[in-house]
């Protein structure tokens, strides 16, 4: 006999919504590329692959860039090879930032999707007062 869960079940795009908004309204709505500061077309972009369960929805592996600066210009996120200098020499991230994002992103984690939840709510309220 199974017992029903009394909590819903979250879905990974309600996780991926919030996560997306997280990482935009802490950078003001603007790129963070460098002093690109456009606040139109922008993107959500994962720095280590949103396929790495462990920082998937971790605020701290995002980062706001303009549609230029994500995948569509040369000096994108998603063909820039020297990404992440720029980032660091930018100021935008220290490299003890990157550092711990690296270790968080390769260590193994399973995914709780109803902390997760909770902790992203959590996370947002800091930026929207609505909450």
């Amino acid at each position: 006999m199974k017992i029903k869960t009394l909590i819903p079940q979250i879905s990974e795009k309600r996780l991926m919504g919030l996560w997306q908004e997280i990482v935009k309204k802490r950078a003001g709505y603007r790129c963070e590329y460098a002093n690109c500061r456009k606040t139109e077309h922008l993107n959500a972009h994962h720095i280590y692959s949103k396929s790495r369960r462990s920082t998937r929805y971790d605020p701290d592996n995002g980062i706001c860039l303009c549609a230029s600066h994500h995948s569509l210009g040369n000096d994108s996120a998603h063909k820039n090879p020297n990404f992440k200098d720029i980032i660091i020499k930018g100021g935008v991230r220290s490299q003890e930032f990157w550092e711990k994002l690296e270790r968080r992103a390769y260590t193994p984690q399973k995914l709780d999707k109803n902390l997760t939840y909770l902790d992203l709510i959590n996370e947002l309220s800091k930026y929207d007062k609505r909450i």
